[in-house]
């Protein structure tokens, strides 16, 4: 693992984006387990009284400084960090990834014509091949065992959640136990 940074209650790796995906390459191909976080400055400001989320943040495996206002700070406090890595960025490297070394993703939230729309895309630009499979994110936490099983069952090794701070953080956290089947998961955005 990577030097891990502390900042008013959030944990962040001194990554950069090339040495994250090299992170995530290297557990997919070990059959490994990943789970992946970012923050920016208003996660930060949101954990100073979220308990729930800090923890779900800072227990994951690795966090990312999605946000330029954090990697100033960091740099004002002395503890430089090498770049922002932002979600979208990372999500966008890691789906190429994918593509080029048959590696399968699952798609989890948005509304149900944004999920399909963006798994068309990804269909059309790579092929249907790169989907282990997709749902939106409406659901009751009732409905949750239900769509962890599918998840698990789909044989993804990256599964992207895009959900609003901090459903998918806790959400993520809650079931990162039962997901270990897929190696790496990560919020990103609602």
């Amino acid at each position: 693992m990577s030097q891990r940074i502390h900042i008013l209650n959030a944990s962040i790796d001194k990554l950069t984006m090339k040495q994250t995906i090299s992170m995530v390459n290297t557990a997919i191909t070990n059959g490994e387990y990943i789970h992946h976080s970012v923050v920016n400055a208003g996660k930060i400001v949101n954990m100073q009284t979220d308990l729930n989320l800090r923890k779900s943040v800072n227990e994951a495996d690795i966090i990312n400084a999605d946000g330029l206002a954090v990697v100033w700070a960091s740099r004002i406090l002395g503890k430089p960090l090498p770049e922002r890595v932002a979600g979208i960025d990372l999500m966008t490297n890691l789906i190429e990834l994918a593509h080029k070394n048959s590696y399968k993703i699952y798609l989890l939230g948005a509304k149900e014509e944004v999920v399909t729309r963006l798994a068309e895309i990804y269909k059309e630009k790579y092929s249907s091949a790169i989907l282990a499979g997709y749902r939106n994110g409406y659901f009751t936490k009732e409905d949750e065992t239900e769509v962890i099983s599918h998840i698990t069952s789909s044989r993804a090794n990256m599964l992207f959640v895009a959900m609003t701070s901090p459903k998918k953080e806790n959400f993520l956290h809650r079931h990162k136990e039962t997901l270990k089947t897929v190696n790496f998961i990560m919020g990103v955005g609602g």
